[in-house]
């Protein structure tokens, strides 16, 4: 329906009328050249006018070079237009050019804006060089030939069956009921999270629970603790809010839980499974004196468990929310991980007292995520096709952990790794004299080898030390064995130029 407005009090024809507002279409690129119209029936039905009345009309820009009839008896926008379209008449709108070069914008010939207030740097999470790439050891990507596309397919089948009604509606903001009795199940077996399904609320990623969460308690100049180094998308998130970053250091057993301040703060950040990016597992004793000392201290810790699916030799501790008895911990999951990053599904555990604030933030953000992913998501759980997808994965993974690791110590016999325990990359630490990870990473490119340094793999060091200089982040995830031995390989002869230089 093409939207023409009759004005029947006017002192203009409604002849005139239909002219003029066609042709103000065809000037403003409503309607482009060769676009379709509707017939002279139908707009006369729509106006509630006498066809006589728009054939009149269509007559005059007919003659006059604007609209054709085609062979279809359709009536068409003429592809050449008649070279006095600007200007139809002593009503036309100018050209925003003509304006400016007759100086009516308070003599200046540039537009005037509202300022944009949000300010900050935005995290890179696609390699734009990829295409250069051969073996890629980008982080945090699940491998494509994993995904199980065939059992998606039934499901997905499934639910299309009876999504007309599921489609055509607005859902719950905090998400398919379904989808979060089958997340608050799995992380009770998995986390010992003693969670109930409205304490879930599902988002869009990791990255828009960090937006709620920060929209909840951050404001221009909040103190928010924060694990360093540490995944550069918390950081960016919580910075945008006004937020001012204190790093808490990490060492071999994970955040250094003596070095926080008595007085607590609002949040504490931190990524205790398989801390990014270094790798290394926050200790069971640190993670009780964590819990100790923000329930002293009335901090809420957001706890980010974004790849703990993945243990492999050892059996994963218990998730901080699973430890705290009064409600301290905000738990944020992912499936982009386990499953795709391209589903855009990631949920938050919270505290009973933050359940009713979170759901209002996320109406306000975009009232609920979309019916059918959660739904085909809900089924795949409840049916025990996750559970077997992991193992298979878990399995997967670990022969390339292996095959990757293997390698590094056989070209590089002092090689400094963590991060072995379970995720899907390691960090390799280059020796204290010699190249840089940046210049490493820029030949190795030229060689057809990404490799990531701390910046450029999604982390970030607020305390600028000298160590992450000298730290390569390894994802093994969507590379075969073959892969990941002759990327190494060429690492190792891209190195050997290096000091040779």
């Amino acid at each position: 329906m093409l939207l023409v407005t009759i004005d029947r009090s006017s002192k203009k024809s409604l002849q005139e009328q239909i002219v003029s507002e066609i042709l103000t279409h065809i000037e403003s690129g409503v309607l482009e050249p060769g676009s379709k119209i509707p017939s002279s029936r139908m707009l006369a039905k729509q106006l509630k006018l006498s066809r006589n009345t728009v054939m009149n009309a269509y007559q005059r820009l007919l003659s006059e070079g604007f609209i054709e009839t085609a062979a279809s008896s359709e009536t068409r926008v003429c592809k050449v237009l008649p070279g006095d379209l600007v200007g139809i008449g002593s009503g036309s709108v100018e050209s925003d050019s003509k304006v400016f070069e007759r100086g009516d914008n308070a003599g200046s010939t540039k537009p005037k804006y509202a300022p944009v207030i949000f300010s900050g740097p935005v995290q890179e999470i696609v390699n734009k060089n990829n295409r250069r790439i051969l073996y890629d050891f980008w982080v945090g990507r699940a491998h494509q030939k994993l995904f199980p596309s065939k059992i998606w397919q039934e499901l997905l089948r499934d639910c299309i069956g009876y999504s007309s009604r599921q489609l055509a509606q607005y859902g719950n903001p905090a998400g398919l009921e379904s989808l979060r009795e089958a997340i608050a199940e799995h992380v009770r077996y998995t986390r010992a999270i003693p969670a109930t399904a409205d304490q879930v609320v599902i988002t869009v990623g990791i990255q828009e629970a960090l937006n709620i969460i920060a929209r909840l308690f951050v404001e221009k100049g909040s103190k928010v603790l924060i694990e360093n180094p540490c995944y550069q998308g918390a950081a960016f998130v919580l910075k945008s809010y006004g937020a001012e970053l204190v790093p808490i250091a990490v060492d071999s057993q994970g955040l250094d839980v003596s070095a926080l301040p008595e007085c607590g703060s609002n949040l504490i950040y931190t990524t205790p499974s398989h801390q990014y990016p270094t790798g290394v597992t926050m200790s069971l004793e640190r993670r009780r004196k964590l819990i100790e000392w923000a329930e002293r201290t009335g901090t809420y810790i957001i706890e980010d468990d974004y790849d703990s699916d993945f243990r492999y030799d050892t059996t994963p501790l218990h998730a901080l929310s699973g430890l705290s008895k009064h409600g301290h911990v905000i738990y944020m999951g992912t499936f982009s991980k386990s499953v795709g990053a391209g589903l855009r599904l990631g949920y938050m555990v919270l505290p009973k007292q933050l359940i009713k604030p979170a759901v209002q933030v996320k109406t306000l953000l975009n009232n609920h995520n979309g019916w059918l992913d959660q739904a085909v998501m809900a089924k795949f759980i409840q049916e025990g096709h996750f559970e077997r997808h992991l193992r298979v994965i878990r399995k997967d993974y670990k022969v390339r952990r292996d095959v990757l690791v293997e390698e590094l110590r056989k070209h590089f016999m002092d090689a400094r790794i963590q991060g072995l325990a379970g995720g899907m990359h390691i960090t390799w630490t280059l020796p204290d004299r010699g190249v840089s990870a940046e210049a490493l990473k820029l030949e190795a490119v030229k060689t057809g080898v990404g490799l990531y340094t701390m910046n450029s793999g999604g982390a970030i060091d607020l305390a600028d030390t000298s160590n992450s200089a000298r730290q390569i982040i390894l994802g093994y995830s969507s590379l075969d064995e073959r892969q990941i031995v002759e990327g190494i390989r060429r690492v190792s002869e891209t190195l050997a130029t290096l000091k040779c230089a």
